[in-house]
Parts: C-alpha cells; structure tokens; sequence
C-alpha cells in the first residue's frame, strides 16, 4: 500500500509499524455545495462520472471554479511550522481520489492542503491541511505529535508569495472517524480558520487503520 494512501502508521506491540489510515471522505454533497473540485478536473479531482453532479449544481459549481480560480484571494500555502513541537514542514496542494477520499502527499515529511477549499488567509471558510503520522519506511511524519499541541500554540503558514500567516490553536480533540464532522472540516462559509487533521486513538488490526483523527482547530492570531 502506497504512502498517499496510508496516511499514519503506529508501533504495536514491538512488532515494528504497522499501517493506519486517516481517508478523510470529501462527500458528494460537498462538490455539490461547491466545495469540491470544480467540473472538468483530472488529476486529484473527482471520477469521470462526477462532472454531471457538478454540473447539475449550477451556480454553485460555477462559484467553486472562481473561488478556486480567483485573482484577489490569498497565495497557495508552501509551508507550515508549530513551534511548540520543532515542526517545519513542506505544504503541497491535493484534491481528491476517484473514490472521494482525500489524497495526502506520498513524502510524509509534507502536509497537503485541500486545494478546492479555502487556503489559509482566505475570508471565510475552513482551510484543510491533513498530513501523515509516520510510515514503515519513512519514519515520523510531519503530524507525528499534532496531538500534543496546546491552546494558544502558534501555527505558521507561510504562503507562495512571502506572506506569513499566525493562526493560534483553539481546540484539540480526538474524534472518532465515524463521527468525524466532515461537513463542518470543509465549509466553506463562516468565520475563517485553520483545520489540521492526522490519524490518533488505537489501532484497529482488523479495519487496518486508527480508530480516530486528531482534529486541530486554529484561529487567525
């Protein structure tokens, strides 16, 4: 199993790393609602079969292909640090495989931010970076210790164009993956924030993957 696809690996037992995944599922409703890839994408978009659902959302669609497209908006993301953990890490843009899962970067030294989403700085909207805990061969990932971030940690994003961004973490918390907001991690709308996301919890040896994600919820500092 690739790296893209295995997110997070963990120790068990003595017995070396063993594979987990965090596949977070971007739902059809959410391309819908124009926070998925607009029609017509390939790579790291939806299946072939997508574009009809798209493009039966009319305006919607059409106001994803601008939010994703628009000069004025903020420059793509190219690196984010915690201090509070020493991490320095890489930030490549992402989308979604045929089945709808969010892809990661194959280096797990990177993080991905979801490219048909806000980027961070934007007006409004959650911006998605999600990234791997470790990996057999690799080693630690770059959200190895997201979880041991506190409230009120600085997180740094700097952008393609120079711009440096502080948000400050507001909450921490381990969701299980059945119950994990996913609607919420994508919108688009409301106050704008910053949403890290990697695998936690236990690990499940007969699904093959952790049993929750951490979900990091930072705000604009």
């Amino acid at each position: 199993m690739g790296a893209r696809r295995a997110l997070n690996r963990r120790r068990a037992g003595g017995a070396g790393l063993v594979v987990g995944l965090l596949l977070v599922i971007v739902p059809v409703g959410l391309w819908l609602t124009g926070t998925g890839p607009p029609a017509g994408t390939t790579a790291g978009g939806p299946p072939a079969s997508a574009p009809a659902l798209v493009a039966g959302a009319g305006t919607a669609a059409a106001g994803a292909v601008a939010a994703a497209s628009e000069p004025g908006g903020p420059a793509a993301p190219l690196r984010i640090r915690l201090p509070g953990l020493g991490v320095d890490a890489a930030v490549v843009p992402v989308g979604v495989d045929p089945s709808g899962e969010m892809t990661v970067p194959e280096e797990v030294a990177s993080v991905g931010w979801y490219r048909f989403g806000p980027a961070p700085g934007a007006a409004a909207g959650s911006s998605v970076l999600a990234g791997h805990v470790d990996d057999r061969v690799q080693g630690p990932g770059a959200f190895y210790r997201l979880v041991e971030l506190q409230a009120g940690q600085p997180v740094l994003v700097t952008l393609a164009d120079g711009t440096e961004l502080t948000f400050r973490v507001r909450t921490v918390e381990r969701i299980g993956k059945p119950e994990l907001p996913v609607q919420a991690i994508f919108d688009r709308a409301g106050a704008p924030r910053l949403t890290l996301i990697t695998c936690g919890g236990e690990f499940d040896r007969a699904a093959g993957s952790f049993r929750d994600n951490i979900v990091v919820r930072a705000d604009p500092a």
